[in-house]
Protein backbone atom coordinates (compact mmCIF):
# COMPACT_ATOMS: atom_id res chain seq x y z
CA UNK A 1 0.00 0.00 0.00
CA UNK A 2 2.81 2.38 0.77
CA UNK A 3 5.34 2.00 -2.03
CA UNK A 4 6.65 5.47 -2.85
CA UNK A 5 9.39 6.92 -5.01
CA UNK A 6 10.42 10.36 -6.12
CA UNK A 7 12.55 11.09 -9.16
CA UNK A 8 14.44 14.11 -7.83
CA UNK A 9 15.32 12.45 -4.53
CA UNK A 10 16.79 9.32 -6.01
CA UNK A 11 18.54 11.26 -8.75
CA UNK A 12 20.12 13.32 -5.99
CA UNK A 13 21.09 10.32 -3.89
CA UNK A 14 22.54 8.09 -6.55
CA UNK A 15 24.51 10.78 -8.35
CA UNK A 16 26.30 11.81 -5.16
CA UNK A 17 28.77 9.03 -5.76
CA UNK A 18 28.13 6.96 -8.84
CA UNK A 19 30.93 4.58 -7.96
CA UNK A 20 29.73 3.81 -4.44
CA UNK A 21 28.95 0.13 -3.88
CA UNK A 22 26.32 0.94 -1.27
CA UNK A 23 24.57 4.09 -0.06
CA UNK A 24 26.28 6.10 2.64
CA UNK A 25 24.68 6.56 6.03
CA UNK A 26 23.39 10.00 5.02
CA UNK A 27 22.05 8.71 1.71
CA UNK A 28 20.22 5.92 3.51
CA UNK A 29 18.76 8.45 5.93
CA UNK A 30 17.60 10.60 3.01
CA UNK A 31 15.76 7.62 1.54
CA UNK A 32 14.14 6.92 4.90
CA UNK A 33 12.97 10.51 5.12
CA UNK A 34 11.60 10.30 1.58
CA UNK A 35 9.65 7.18 2.41
CA UNK A 36 8.19 8.66 5.60
CA UNK A 37 7.22 11.99 4.06
CA UNK A 38 5.87 10.25 0.99
CA UNK A 39 3.66 8.00 3.10
CA UNK A 40 2.33 10.95 5.10
CA UNK A 41 1.49 12.90 1.95
CA UNK A 42 -0.11 9.83 0.37
CA UNK A 43 -2.38 9.46 3.39
CA UNK A 44 -3.28 13.17 3.24
CA UNK A 45 -4.30 12.95 -0.40
CA UNK A 46 -6.17 9.68 0.12
CA UNK A 47 -8.10 11.11 3.08
CA UNK A 48 -9.08 14.16 1.03
CA UNK A 49 -10.28 12.00 -1.87
CA UNK A 50 -12.22 9.67 0.42
CA UNK A 51 -13.93 12.61 2.15
CA UNK A 52 -15.00 13.96 -1.23
CA UNK A 53 -16.27 10.68 -2.62
CA UNK A 54 -17.99 9.39 0.51
CA UNK A 55 -18.91 12.71 2.15
CA UNK A 56 -17.32 11.47 5.37
CA UNK A 57 -15.81 13.66 8.07
CA UNK A 58 -12.72 11.55 8.74
CA UNK A 59 -9.80 13.78 9.61
CA UNK A 60 -6.39 13.62 11.21
CA UNK A 61 -5.42 15.11 14.55
CA UNK A 62 -5.17 18.85 13.90
CA UNK A 63 -1.69 18.96 15.45
CA UNK A 64 -0.28 16.06 13.42
CA UNK A 65 0.83 17.91 10.28
CA UNK A 66 2.11 20.96 12.21
CA UNK A 67 4.30 18.62 14.26
CA UNK A 68 5.53 16.86 11.11
CA UNK A 69 6.36 20.23 9.58
CA UNK A 70 8.16 21.37 12.74
CA UNK A 71 10.26 18.22 13.02
CA UNK A 72 11.26 18.30 9.36
CA UNK A 73 12.34 21.94 9.61
CA UNK A 74 14.45 21.17 12.67
CA UNK A 75 15.91 17.96 11.28
CA UNK A 76 16.61 18.83 7.64
CA UNK A 77 15.76 22.54 7.13
CA UNK A 78 12.80 21.75 4.85
CA UNK A 79 9.18 22.23 5.85
CA UNK A 80 6.71 19.49 4.98
CA UNK A 81 5.30 21.21 1.88
CA UNK A 82 8.77 22.30 0.77
CA UNK A 83 10.06 18.73 0.91
CA UNK A 84 7.00 17.32 -0.84
CA UNK A 85 7.33 19.92 -3.61
CA UNK A 86 11.04 19.28 -4.00
CA UNK A 87 10.49 15.53 -4.41
CA UNK A 88 8.19 16.24 -7.38
CA UNK A 89 5.83 13.36 -6.65
CA UNK A 90 2.42 15.05 -6.80
CA UNK A 91 1.16 13.17 -9.86
CA UNK A 92 2.33 9.82 -8.58
CA UNK A 93 0.85 10.51 -5.16
CA UNK A 94 -2.55 11.32 -6.64
CA UNK A 95 -2.49 8.16 -8.74
CA UNK A 96 -1.61 5.96 -5.75
CA UNK A 97 -4.20 7.66 -3.54
CA UNK A 98 -6.92 7.14 -6.13
CA UNK A 99 -5.94 3.49 -6.49
CA UNK A 100 -6.05 3.08 -2.72
CA UNK A 101 -9.49 4.66 -2.39
CA UNK A 102 -10.86 2.67 -5.38
CA UNK A 103 -9.66 -0.58 -3.81
CA UNK A 104 -11.24 0.17 -0.43
CA UNK A 105 -14.57 1.10 -2.00
CA UNK A 106 -14.52 -1.91 -4.33
CA UNK A 107 -13.69 -4.34 -1.52
CA UNK A 108 -16.57 -3.12 0.66
CA UNK A 109 -19.23 -2.25 -1.88
CA UNK A 110 -19.00 1.50 -1.48
CA UNK A 111 -18.87 3.89 1.43
CA UNK A 112 -19.38 1.44 4.27
CA UNK A 113 -18.95 3.33 7.56
CA UNK A 114 -17.37 0.44 9.44
CA UNK A 115 -14.88 -0.28 6.66
CA UNK A 116 -13.97 3.39 6.39
CA UNK A 117 -13.40 3.55 10.13
CA UNK A 118 -11.02 0.57 10.04
CA UNK A 119 -9.21 2.02 7.03
CA UNK A 120 -8.85 5.38 8.73
CA UNK A 121 -7.55 3.79 11.95
CA UNK A 122 -5.02 1.71 10.03
CA UNK A 123 -3.61 4.72 8.19
CA UNK A 124 -3.62 6.82 11.36
CA UNK A 125 -1.56 4.16 13.12
CA UNK A 126 0.89 4.15 10.20
CA UNK A 127 1.22 7.92 10.53
CA UNK A 128 1.98 7.53 14.25
CA UNK A 129 4.88 5.26 13.31
CA UNK A 130 6.12 7.83 10.81
CA UNK A 131 5.92 10.54 13.45
CA UNK A 132 7.96 8.36 15.81
CA UNK A 133 10.69 8.19 13.16
CA UNK A 134 10.73 11.99 12.85
CA UNK A 135 10.84 12.39 16.62
CA UNK A 136 14.19 10.61 16.68
CA UNK A 137 15.58 13.96 15.47
CA UNK A 138 18.13 12.52 13.06
CA UNK A 139 19.75 15.44 11.28
CA UNK A 140 19.89 15.21 7.49
CA UNK A 141 22.44 17.33 5.64
CA UNK A 142 23.35 17.58 1.97
CA UNK A 143 20.01 18.45 0.39
CA UNK A 144 19.83 21.54 -1.82
CA UNK A 145 19.80 24.66 0.35
CA UNK A 146 16.51 26.39 1.09
CA UNK A 147 17.11 30.14 0.85
CA UNK A 148 15.25 32.17 3.48
CA UNK A 149 15.84 35.88 4.05
CA UNK A 150 15.57 37.62 7.40
CA UNK A 151 12.23 38.95 6.20
CA UNK A 152 11.04 35.43 5.34
CA UNK A 153 11.91 34.15 8.80
CA UNK A 154 10.23 37.03 10.57
CA UNK A 155 7.09 36.66 8.46
CA UNK A 156 6.99 32.95 9.24
CA UNK A 157 7.39 33.82 12.91
CA UNK A 158 4.40 36.18 12.78
CA UNK A 159 2.25 33.55 11.10
CA UNK A 160 3.16 31.01 13.74
CA UNK A 161 2.39 33.44 16.55
CA UNK A 162 -1.06 34.09 15.07
CA UNK A 163 -1.77 30.34 14.89
CA UNK A 164 0.03 29.17 18.02
CA UNK A 165 -3.00 27.39 19.49
CA UNK A 166 -2.94 24.93 16.58
CA UNK A 167 0.75 24.07 17.02
CA UNK A 168 2.56 21.29 18.89
CA UNK A 169 4.20 22.00 22.22
CA UNK A 170 7.73 22.14 20.81
CA UNK A 171 6.83 24.90 18.39
CA UNK A 172 4.96 26.90 21.04
CA UNK A 173 8.02 26.59 23.28
CA UNK A 174 10.30 27.95 20.55
CA UNK A 175 7.97 30.85 19.77
CA UNK A 176 7.45 31.87 23.40
CA UNK A 177 11.20 31.62 24.06
CA UNK A 178 11.83 33.87 21.07
CA UNK A 179 9.46 36.48 22.49
CA UNK A 180 11.31 36.30 25.81
CA UNK A 181 14.84 36.40 24.36
CA UNK A 182 14.63 37.93 20.86
CA UNK A 183 16.16 35.00 18.97
CA UNK A 184 14.18 32.54 16.83
CA UNK A 185 15.37 29.46 14.97
CA UNK A 186 12.73 28.69 12.36
CA UNK A 187 14.57 25.69 10.98
CA UNK A 188 17.86 23.85 11.15
CA UNK A 189 19.72 26.57 9.23
CA UNK A 190 17.38 29.58 9.47
CA UNK A 191 17.89 31.90 12.44
CA UNK A 192 16.71 35.42 13.24
CA UNK A 193 18.18 37.37 16.14
CA UNK A 194 16.02 40.44 15.63
CA UNK A 195 12.67 39.30 17.03
CA UNK A 196 10.95 42.02 19.03
CA UNK A 197 10.65 40.92 22.66
CA UNK A 198 7.16 40.74 24.09
CA UNK A 199 7.07 39.18 27.56
CA UNK A 200 3.31 39.60 27.97
CA UNK A 201 2.57 37.55 24.85
CA UNK A 202 5.24 35.04 25.81
CA UNK A 203 3.59 34.56 29.20
CA UNK A 204 0.20 34.06 27.58
CA UNK A 205 1.71 31.38 25.37
CA UNK A 206 3.51 29.69 28.27
CA UNK A 207 0.24 29.59 30.20
CA UNK A 208 -1.51 28.07 27.18
CA UNK A 209 1.24 25.44 26.93
CA UNK A 210 0.74 24.64 30.62
CA UNK A 211 -3.02 24.34 30.27
CA UNK A 212 -2.85 22.35 27.05
CA UNK A 213 0.18 20.11 27.61
CA UNK A 214 1.00 20.29 31.36
CA UNK A 215 4.73 20.35 30.64
CA UNK A 216 7.07 21.02 33.62
CA UNK A 217 9.41 22.88 31.28
CA UNK A 218 6.58 25.31 30.47
CA UNK A 219 5.98 26.05 34.16
CA UNK A 220 9.69 26.77 34.56
CA UNK A 221 9.79 29.00 31.48
CA UNK A 222 6.75 30.92 32.73
CA UNK A 223 8.53 31.45 36.04
CA UNK A 224 11.63 32.75 34.24
CA UNK A 225 9.51 35.13 32.18
CA UNK A 226 7.64 36.43 35.25
CA UNK A 227 10.46 36.58 37.77
CA UNK A 228 11.42 40.23 37.28
CA UNK A 229 7.90 41.66 37.58
CA UNK A 230 5.53 39.15 39.21
CA UNK A 231 7.53 37.29 41.84
CA UNK A 232 4.60 35.56 43.54
CA UNK A 233 3.38 34.05 40.27
CA UNK A 234 6.93 33.20 39.28
CA UNK A 235 7.57 31.38 42.57
CA UNK A 236 4.37 29.37 42.12
CA UNK A 237 5.40 28.40 38.59
CA UNK A 238 8.87 27.31 39.76
CA UNK A 239 7.29 25.25 42.56
CA UNK A 240 4.91 23.54 40.15
CA UNK A 241 7.74 22.69 37.78
CA UNK A 242 10.01 21.40 40.56
CA UNK A 243 7.23 19.23 41.98
CA UNK A 244 6.89 17.66 38.52
CA UNK A 245 10.58 16.72 38.57
CA UNK A 246 12.09 19.37 36.30
CA UNK A 247 15.69 19.68 37.46
CA UNK A 248 16.21 23.33 36.47
CA UNK A 249 13.21 24.34 38.55
CA UNK A 250 14.46 22.21 41.45
CA UNK A 251 17.83 23.96 41.25
CA UNK A 252 16.16 27.38 41.21
CA UNK A 253 13.88 26.51 44.12
CA UNK A 254 16.68 25.06 46.20
CA UNK A 255 18.70 28.21 45.60
CA UNK A 256 15.71 30.35 46.54
CA UNK A 257 15.34 28.59 49.90
CA UNK A 258 19.07 28.96 50.50
CA UNK A 259 18.69 32.69 49.90
CA UNK A 260 16.18 32.67 52.77
CA UNK A 261 18.43 30.58 55.01
CA UNK A 262 15.96 27.68 54.93
CA UNK A 263 18.55 24.99 54.53
CA UNK A 264 16.18 22.08 55.09
CA UNK A 265 14.11 22.95 52.03
CA UNK A 266 17.19 24.13 50.14
CA UNK A 267 18.94 20.79 50.56
CA UNK A 268 15.76 18.90 49.69
CA UNK A 269 15.29 20.65 46.36
CA UNK A 270 18.95 20.77 45.42
CA UNK A 271 19.28 17.05 46.04
CA UNK A 272 16.06 16.40 44.09
CA UNK A 273 17.44 18.45 41.21
CA UNK A 274 20.57 16.33 41.20
CA UNK A 275 18.46 13.15 41.19
CA UNK A 276 16.46 14.46 38.24
CA UNK A 277 19.44 15.25 36.04
CA UNK A 278 21.01 18.53 37.17
CA UNK A 279 24.78 18.78 36.74
CA UNK A 280 26.12 17.42 40.06
CA UNK A 281 29.16 19.70 39.88
CA UNK A 282 26.88 22.74 39.58
CA UNK A 283 24.83 21.62 42.60
CA UNK A 284 28.05 21.04 44.55
CA UNK A 285 29.16 24.56 43.66
CA UNK A 286 25.95 25.94 45.14
CA UNK A 287 26.57 24.00 48.34
CA UNK A 288 30.15 25.31 48.43
CA UNK A 289 28.92 28.91 48.13
CA UNK A 290 26.44 28.30 50.95
CA UNK A 291 29.15 26.86 53.21
CA UNK A 292 31.68 29.57 52.44
CA UNK A 293 29.46 32.64 52.07
CA UNK A 294 26.25 31.73 53.86
CA UNK A 295 24.16 31.77 50.67
CA UNK A 296 24.52 31.35 46.90
CA UNK A 297 26.13 34.24 45.05
CA UNK A 298 23.09 34.83 42.81
CA UNK A 299 20.87 35.84 45.77
CA UNK A 300 19.78 39.49 45.79
CA UNK A 301 17.30 40.63 48.46
CA UNK A 302 15.92 37.14 48.89
CA UNK A 303 15.44 36.48 45.18
CA UNK A 304 17.37 34.38 42.67
CA UNK A 305 18.91 36.12 39.67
Amino acid sequence: MFRFSFSSLFLFIFTLNVHAKSPSKMETLAMEYAQVVGQIELVNVAFDEMKTRCETQITQDAKFLPEVDYLLRKNMDYGFSEFVDWMEGAAETQTLATQMVNQVLADHGGCDATALSHWFNYLTESNKQNLTFLQQNQLLFGLPKVTRSEHDIRQAFKRKINDYKTLPYQEIRDLASALDHGSYRYSLLSLSQSIRKDSATAQTMWQFAIDEFNQPEAYYALGKSLKMDEKARALNAFEQSAQMGYHRAGTWLGTYYACHQDMTHAAYWLDKAKEHGADPDYIDDIYAEIHELGMPTNCVNGWVY
